[in-house]
């Protein structure tokens, strides 16, 4: 009988379960590296890529994190400017042993990326700093964001510091009127005793009239702010209830209801029967606030040179209607003509920016358009034009 000796494979089974235990070991850390939403590598010293998860390898046109191993980032599609800046920070990382974050401009996918990136020595078994890891993450979407948002906080800013300035502006001469003849009123009211009494009444009814002008001026100036506000926080003008409308009972409305001082509605030449009159899809309401603020315009621009006349006419061709409105007064200059029609960049601190912007908007969600032909010292033309209906 053959006597068998036993054969220890304790050492063979730990190795077997070794190699197991680290094909799977391999295996998750794969998984996660092929899976989590971030940009993830490592280089040497000397800036080689040592490898990359393939997240970051696709973005940069390669196939996988294999194909980045050997590159450098002069050799990726960075452009030499930014691979400049990683290797700067990679640098400073491997110099200080401490990790480093920063905001960093690449490419990924072809097109401008802003990356918040976290880097840290990558370090050997004996704790030498043989190299960098890297894990960056596109915060492109973010930083967009975060721009609108403050665009948007300085464009409503300088909405409210533009029409303060234009609230102060159109309110101060309607309440000067209110003040004065109230003071009138009182005067004449003290004569009334012991005098002509017709003559002090007519004197107290035009301070009425007065005062009564002064308020219908500074509700029509406040309707025009809150329209022009409504337009600069609420993005596109709503179009829903856009109707046909006409046009010469816009203007004539706007004659009507416009707080004009004194004589200053003889300075419109506007003649409602030798006029053809057209229908638009739009709002009477916004078109009459568009008059008011062309208006309001020309006759500073008639005020300022002492000299003026404005000039409503009505046009047509093959596909558009046409309302002219032209004064004689101050002009515009090039310099301003250029972006008259941008928010916050108008004629003046009063808010004529702000009402032609406005006036653009509005004819443009008409599908027309408003443009505008000065020539300064001599005259000013804006031409809106209305889609034929």
């Amino acid at each position: 009988m053959v006597k068998k000796t036993p054969i220890d494979i304790t050492s063979q089974k730990i190795q077997v379960c070794s190699k197991a235990e680290n094909k799977e070991a391999a295996f998750i850390l794969n998984y996660i590296l092929a899976h989590t939403p971030a940009h993830i590598y490592w280089k040497d010293r000397n800036g080689v890529y040592l490898g990359s998860n393939d997240k970051q390898a696709i973005s940069l046109g390669l196939k996988s994190g294999n194909e980045i191993i050997g590159k450098t980032d002069m050799e990726l599609p960075w452009g030499k400017g930014n691979a400049a800046v990683f290797r700067e920070n990679d640098l400073e990382v491997m110099a200080t042993g401490k990790m480093k974050t920063a905001e960093e401009l690449a490419i990924y996918d072809g097109r401008d990326a802003v990356v918040l990136s976290q880097k840290v020595p990558l370090r050997n078994s004996f704790g030498e700093v043989i190299g960098v890891l890297g894990i960056s993450v596109d915060i492109t979407d973010r930083k967009k964001t975060e721009q609108l948002q403050k665009e948007t906080t300085e464009q409503i800013s300088r909405a409210v510091d533009v029409l303060s300035n234009c609230l102060a502006h159109e309110l101060r001469t309607p309440l000067a009127i209110i003040g004065i003849n109230a003071d009138s009123m009182k005067l004449e009211l003290k004569k009334l005793i012991g005098s002509d009494e017709t003559e002090q009444k007519n004197k107290i009814e035009t301070c009425v009239d007065n005062i009564k002008f002064a308020i219908k001026r500074s509700s029509n100036t406040i309707d025009m702010l809150l329209m022009r506000l409504r337009s600069i926080l609420g993005g596109q003008i709503n179009n829903l209830k856009f109707k046909p409308v006409s046009i010469k009972d816009c203007i004539n409305d706007a004659m009507k209801e416009y707080p004009f001082y004194n004589n200053e509605q003889e300075a419109i030449v506007w003649d409602d029967k030798l006029n053809k009159d057209f229908t638009y899809i739009g709002s009477d309401l916004l078109t009459k606030h568009i008059l008011f603020n062309l208006i309001k315009n020309s006759l500073r621009a008639i005020k300022e040179v002492d000299r003026g006349k404005i000039y409503i006419t009505l046009k047509h061709d093959g596909n558009f209607n046409y309302l002219l409105f032209k004064d004689t007064g101050s002009g515009i200059s090039t310099q301003i003509l250029e972006s008259l029609f941008e928010q916050f960049k108008g004629n003046g601190q009063d808010g004529s920016g702000l009402g032609l912007s406005f006036c653009k908007r509005t004819m443009k969600s008409y599908g027309g358009d408003i443009t505008c032909d000065s020539k300064e010292g001599e005259y000013t033309e804006f031409t809106l034009s209305f889609p034929k209906v």
